[in-house]
């Protein structure tokens, strides 16, 4: 088994200096998978660090980025048109406590933007249609049309996570 060449010093620390600027691109262009695609970039660039200039670091680092992000996108392409859906994830080979909690994550924010996404929330906590509906003066059908909705909004949102029934 061979080993890495230490990084350099200057390296790590240009590199975690940068951090909250790739994070940002990386949100910008792929929204809330936006840390899956960092921390492929991240992997990346640790991988790579023999072959960086400290002098050109933040051109560097841009490149790894954009790059990560067009290997994703062509990933999720080639399984769209396989009609398989493939989450980041499991292109970077996350651990699985990992990737159920970015999962948990992304699921509980697309949630909170969506109208009645607490309907959905409140069943998985337990409560009932019945008491739900009470509470706002509806029926336990209309509450059920308001859940079904938000679960399509949360799958439209979130393709690659399925809500379950």
């Amino acid at each position: 088994m061979t080993t890495a060449p230490p990084r350099a010093p200057e390296f790590d620390a240009a590199l975690i200096a940068y951090l909250p600027n790739l994070r940002r691109q990386a949100l910008y262009m792929a929204g809330l998978r936006g840390e899956e695609l960092l921390h492929d970039a991240l992997t990346d660039m640790l991988h790579l660090a023999d072959r960086c200039r400290m002098a050109t670091f933040r051109t560097w680092a841009q490149i790894i980025l954009r790059r990560s992000a067009s290997n994703f996108i062509r990933a999720s392409r080639q399984a769209k048109r396989a009609g398989i859906c493939v989450p980041m994830a499991a292109t970077i080979g996350v651990q699985p406590a990992q990737e159920g909690a970015a999962t948990l994550s992304a699921v509980l924010a697309a949630l909170s933007a969506i109208p009645d996404g607490n309907v959905v929330l409140r069943e998985a906590m337990g409560d009932t249609l019945t008491d739900m509906g009470r509470e706002r003066g509806i029926s336990r059908e209309a509450m059920r049309q308001r859940r079904e909705l938000a679960r399509g909004r949360l799958n439209d949102k979130l393709g690659h996570v399925k809500v379950a029934a």
